[in-house]
C-alpha cells in the first residue's frame, strides 16, 4: 500500500461565510472531504496526496485544504501551498485566451484557416482554428500513436518541437491515421492553434503565455515550457504516477497490452513534458487554478465579443452547435471549455489528465462556487474518481 500521510487542515475560509455558512466549520468539512477521497483512492488509483481550493467568490472567501503527501518515499514532504501539479488539458484555456485576444488585436479570426497561416499543411487547409479550438477539426491525434509512446517510454528527456508532433498525425499515403467527423478529441488542434499564435505574432508561444496569461492575471504559481522544466520548478512538483494500462486509441481493437505498459509505476516528474505543449504543457497550483477560471467565467480576460465566441459550443455527441446542454445533449464544448449536466445541476468543468498528474476544477454555476482539485497518478478512465473529490466538496459546503 502506498504511503498516505493525512495532514492536518492547512487552511481556512477568508473573509465572509458562503452559502449562508460558518466558514471554519465549512473549511473542517471540507478537509474531512478530501481526507476522506485520499483514503478510499490511494490504493485504488495509486495516489499520494490531493490538493483543493474552493473559490466561493471573485474577491473571497476561500478554503484551501490539503491531504497527503507529495510521493511515495518514506520522506516526501506533505502537500501544501507550494505543491504544484501538473494542468494537462486545463490549460487547453491558455491557448484558447491567446488566439481570443490575438483576435481582439486584429491580428487574427476564428474564420482563418491553417491554408492561411500553415501552409505546409495543406491536407488540412481548410479548416479554420475555430474547428481547432472546438474539436470538430477531423484531424487525428498524434498523442495516442505508438510514436508518442515510443518516446514516453525510451526517450522520456527528449524535448521534441511542436513541428514533430504535428507531423506525427500528418497524412503521408502511408498508415495514415483515421479521419473522424464531427466531435473527435485531438491534442494536434492544440498544437497547431499555438503554432498560428506564434506565427500571427512573431513571438513564441511560451513567451505568449508568459505575457498574456501568467503576467496579466498574476498566475505566481503557474509555469509553463514546451520542454524540460528547470530544477526550480520540478522541485515544486508532487512526484507523478503512471498507472494507466488501458491500450492507446490507435491501437488494435483486439489490443491485448498497451504500448506505454512499460511506463506503469514509473515518477515522471522530471521528463519533458514537450508532448503536451499548447495541447496541456502547464503546471500550477490549485489556488492559480482557480484564479485563472473564475477570470475565465465572469469574463475577464477577453473583451465580449469574444468572450461569447469562447463559450459558443458544439454538442460531444454529434459535434452541431447547441446554444445550452440538454437532457438529449447533456455535454458542450466550448473553446476549450466543456459544459455538463452534473448531479449538482448544469456546471462547467474540465479534468486535464497527463502521465502523472489530474487537475479538475468545477464551477457550480447557480452557487457561483469553483472547486479545483489536482492529484499525483494518471489512473485508467474507468478507475479515476477525481469528479468524487469535487462533489465531495460541493456537498460539504452545503451540509447543515
Amino acid at each position: 500500500m502506498y504511503r498516505a500521510v493525512l495532514v492536518a487542515l492547512t487552511a481556512i475560509a477568508l473573509s465572509a461565510p458562503a452559502l449562508g455558512q460558518e466558514p471554519t466549520a465549512q473549511a473542517a468539512r471540507v478537509q474531512t472531504a478530501i481526507e476522506t477521497w485520499l483514503q478510499q483512492r490511494t490504493e485504488v488509483e495509486g495516489v499520494t496526496g490531493i490538493a483543493a481550493y474552493v473559490s466561493l467568490g471573485p474577491a473571497g472567501p476561500a478554503i484551501e485544504a490539503f491531504a497527503g503527501t507529495t510521493g511515495r518515499a518514506s520522506d516526501d514532504p506533505p502537500v501544501d501551498q507550494d505543491t504544484l501539479f501538473g494542468m494537462g488539458s486545463t490549460s487547453k484555456s491558455f491557448a484558447a485566451a491567446i488566439i481570443l485576444k490575438l483576435e481582439a488585436q486584429g491580428l487574427l479570426s476564428l474564420d482563418d484557416t491553417i491554408a492561411k497561416w500553415l501552409p505546409q499543411y495543406p491536407t488540412w487547409g481548410d479548416v479554420n482554428i475555430r474547428r481547432l479550438l472546438n474539436m470538430t477539426s477531423g484531424i487525428p491525434n498524434y498523442s495516442e500513436t505508438e510514436f508518442i509512446a515510443r518516446a514516453w517510454v525510451e526517450e522520456p528527456k527528449r524535448n521534441l518541437t511542436a513541428e514533430e508532433l504535428v507531423q506525427v498525425a500528418y497524412p503521408t499515403g502511408t498508415d495514415d491515421l483515421p479521419v473522424t467527423t464531427g466531435y473527435h478529441y485531438s491534442n494536434t488542434n492544440y498544437i497547431l492553434a499555438g503554432m498560428i499564435a506564434a506565427k500571427a505574432t512573431g513571438t513564441p508561444y511560451p513567451d505568449l503565455v508568459q505575457e498574456l496569461i501568467i503576467k496579466a492575471h498574476g498566475l505566481h504559481s503557474t509555469f509553463y515550457s514546451s520542454g524540460t522544466y528547470p530544477p526550480e520548478v520540478v522541485g515544486r512538483l508532487a512526484h507523478g504516477y503512471f498507472e494507466n494500462t488501458a491500450c492507446a486509441e490507435y491501437q488494435p481493437p483486439d489490443c491485448k497490452q498497451s504500448w506505454n505498459q512499460p511506463l506503469i509505476g514509473r515518477d515522471i516528474r522530471e521528463d519533458s513534458t514537450s508532448w503536451m505543449q499548447a495541447a496541456g504543457g502547464a503546471v500550477s497550483n490549485a489556488r492559480d487554478v482557480s484564479r485563472w477560471m473564475r477570470a475565465v467565467f465572469e469574463g475577464r480576460v477577453v473583451p465580449p465579443k469574444q468572450q461569447a465566441e469562447w463559450l459558443q459550443m458544439v454538442s460531444t455527441k454529434t459535434g452541431e452547435p447547441i446554444s445550452d446542454i440538454s437532457p438529449e445533449d447533456p455535454q458542450g464544448f466550448a473553446l476549450g471549455l466543456v459544459q455538463g449536466l452534473l448531479p449538482e445541476g448544469q456546471g462547467w468543468f474540465y479534468q486535464g489528465t497527463t502521465l502523472g498528474y489530474r487537475t479538475l476544477y468545477v464551477w457550480f454555476k447557480a452557487d457561483n462556487v469553483l472547486v479545483t482539485v489536482q492529484t499525483n497518478s494518471q489512473p485508467n478512465d474507468e478507475v479515476s474518481k477525481l469528479h468524487e473529490a469535487a462533489s465531495a466538496i460541493h456537498a460539504a459546503l452545503k451540509e447543515q
